[in-house]
């Protein structure tokens, strides 16, 4: 159990070291832009055929990313 548990969360615990919040968020970024393009495009080529599946994924690549990348910004002071 040991050994899944290393190959599970080893390489987010590594990426999540070596990176600091600022790269996470550009790095979260872009795999956003690379996910949400190609997806939006065969979503609309696709679209009679599998249009809630496709509605769906799409949808949840731009929410999943978006929540990632909001959990790596910081938070801001409010005023009293």
């Amino acid at each position: 159990m040991r050994v899944l548990s290393r190959i599970w969360y080893g390489p987010p615990e590594w990426i999540a070291r070596c990176l600091t919040a600022k790269q996470r968020r550009a790095v979260n970024f872009w795999i956003l832009v690379f996910w949400l393009i190609p997806g939006t495009v065969i979503w609309l080529t696709l679209r009679n055929e599998l249009w809630f599946v496709g509605f769906m994924s799409v949808w949840a690549i731009w929410v999943g990313h978006l929540g990632a990348v909001a959990a790596e910004t910081p938070v801001e002071e409010e005023a009293e």
